[in-house]
C-alpha cells in the first residue's frame, strides 16, 4: 500500500481505517477515539494523506514533551500551504514555531498571559460577564452559546488586544461560524470571508500602533524587541492573529460544553456554586471531559520508536488531547465527570514548551462565567431538543445553539 510503507519499504503497522472528520458528533467522535485507543494506541492510516494516530495518554504526552521529534513548525510543503477553501491560512506563532525561533515570541505571550496578568485583568473579565449577563437576565431566555459563551470571550481579549468595539462582533462570529457551520453553507463561506476580514483588520491596527501607539497589547507586541530587533510585522501579525483565534472560540468550546453538561446535571450546579474549592477541580475536569482543542499536529523531524511502533523522518502525527483525556489508564472511571478527580494530570492545554499560553486566562474566563450564570441563572433550563451540535469534533468541539430559559432577574450594571 503505497501511501503505508515505511522507508525501507515495509508497511506501517498497525494500519487502521481511521478520518477523525469522520464523525458529525460529541458521542460518535468520543466512541472513534475510544475504540482506537483500546485497539491501536499508535497506528497508522492512510487517511487524508497518511498519518499515525497517537491516542493514549502516555504516547501523547510524550510526544507533546518531545518538540525536537514532533515538531510543531509547517515543514511538510503541503501544511505550510494551508488553506481552507480559498483561504490561505498563515502560520501562527509561536504555536507552529520551534526553538530557537520560538523562545522570543513565546516570552511576548507568556508576558502578557501570565498568571500576575491576568490576575490584573480579573476586573475586565468580571466587567464583562456581568455586562453579557444583563443583556439577557431580564428576559428569562436567551441562547447560552450566542449570548454567553461566545461574545465573552470575545470580549476579553479583542479589548486586550485594543480593537475598537465594533469590531468584536464580527471577529468573534467568523471563528465561531468556520466551527459551528457545515463547510457546505453559505454562512460557512461567509465566515471565511469574515476571517480573511480579521487578518485585514490586523494589519492595519499594527499599522496604526506603530505610528501611534496605545496602552494596549497589540502596541506591546509590534513594538517588542527580538534579539535586538524590533519584531518582524509578519510576526506580529501571526501572534495577534494567534492571541485571537486562541482567545475567542476555545474557550467559547469550554463552556458551552460546561452549560450543556450542567443543564443535562442540576445536581452539580449548588457545589459548585457554594465551594470556591470545588470549582476548581471541578473546573478541570470539565477541561479534561472537554478540552477546548481536541486534537493537534506534528510532523516528524527524526525517526523514534513510539508505542512500539517505528516513525519515520517526515510522517505526520496526529496528537488527540480528548483521547488521551479519557484514556481508562490514566484515569479511572474515565468517561465520568468527577468533579472533584483528583489527582487529574489531563493535558487538555498541551504539556512540554507549546503548551497553551492562554491556559490561566481561559480558566479565569471560565470560573467567572460560571459563578454568575450559577448565581444569577440558578434555575436555567437548557432546550435539549433544540441545541445544535458543531457538525465536526475533529479539531474544536462545541455546541452552535444552546437555547435555554430561567428565571428572569436584575441587571448589576
Amino acid at each position: 500500500m503505497a501511501g503505508s510503507e515505511i522507508g525501507d519499504g515495509l508497511p506501517k503497522q498497525p494500519l487502521i481505517d481511521f478520518d477523525h472528520y469522520r464523525q458529525h458528533s460529541l458521542s460518535e467522535s468520543d466512541r472513534a477515539w475510544r475504540e482506537v485507543r483500546r485497539a491501536c494506541p499508535v497506528a497508522w492510516t492512510d487517511a487524508n494523506g497518511g498519518h499515525w494516530v497517537i491516542s493514549s495518554y502516555q504516547a501523547v504526552a510524550s510526544a507533546f514533551k518531545d518538540w525536537e521529534t514532533f515538531s510543531s513548525a509547517r515543514t511538510d510543503p503541503e501544511v505550510s500551504s494551508l488553506s481552507v477553501g480559498n483561504l490561505k491560512i498563515p502560520p501562527l506563532y509561536p504555536e507552529e514555531l520551534d526553538p530557537p525561533e520560538w523562545h522570543p515570541l513565546r516570552r511576548i505571550l507568556s508576558e502578557l498571559l501570565s498568571p500576575g496578568a491576568v490576575q490584573r485583568l480579573q476586573p475586565r473579565i468580571t466587567h464583562w460577564v456581568t455586562h453579557y449577563i444583563d443583556q439577557v437576565i431580564e428576559s428569562g431566555r436567551c441562547d447560552m452559546t450566542e449570548d454567553i459563551a461566545c461574545p465573552i470571550p470575545a470580549a476579553v481579549s479583542l479589548e486586550l488586544l485594543g480593537f475598537p468595539q465594533s469590531d468584536w462582533e464580527r471577529m468573534s462570529n467568523a471563528f465561531h461560524g468556520t466551527g459551528s457551520y457545515d463547510r457546505s453553507t453559505p454562512e460557512f463561506a461567509q465566515a471565511l470571508a469574515d476571517v480573511a476580514w480579521v487578518g485585514a483588520r490586523v494589519r492595519e491596527e499594527l499599522s496604526e500602533r506603530v505610528r501611534e501607539p496605545r496602552d494596549d497589547a497589540m502596541s506591546f507586541i509590534v513594538s517588542h524587541d527580538v534579539e535586538g530587533h524590533q519584531i518582524a510585522r509578519a510576526d506580529a501579525e501571526a501572534v495577534v492573529l494567534l492571541v485571537i483565534g486562541g482567545g475567542v472560540d476555545t474557550t467559547t468550546s469550554l463552556t458551552s460544553s460546561a452549560l450543556v453538561y450542567l443543564g443535562r446535571h442540576p445536581e452539580l450546579r449548588a457545589p459548585l456554586l457554594d465551594d470556591p474549592s470545588i470549582l476548581d477541580s471541578g473546573t478541570e475536569e470539565f477541561l479534561r471531559m472537554y478540552p477546548p482543542a481536541r486534537t493537534h499536529a506534528r510532523i516528524a523531524v527524526r525517526d523514534i520508536e513510539l508505542g512500539g511502533c517505528h516513525i519515520s523522518a517526515g510522517d505526520r502525527v496526529l496528537l488527540s488531547e480528548v483521547s488521551a483525556c479519557h484514556d481508562e489508564r490514566a484515569f479511572p472511571d474515565a468517561d465520568r465527570f468527577i468533579i472533584d478527580r483528583f489527582p487529574n494530570r489531563h493535558v487538555a492545554f498541551g504539556l512540554g514548551i507549546h503548551r497553551c499560553p492562554g491556559s490561566h486566562l481561559a480558566r479565569a474566563q471560565f470560573k467567572e462565567i460560571m459563578r454568575q450564570v450559577l448565581q444569577r441563572m440558578p434555575d436555567y433550563r437548557v432546550e435539549q431538543e433544540q441545541i445544535v451540535e458543531y457538525p465536526n469534533w475533529s479539531s474544536i468541539g462545541g455546541w452552535a445553539k444552546i437555547p435555554a430559559t430561567f428565571s428572569p432577574g436584575g441587571r448589576l450594571l
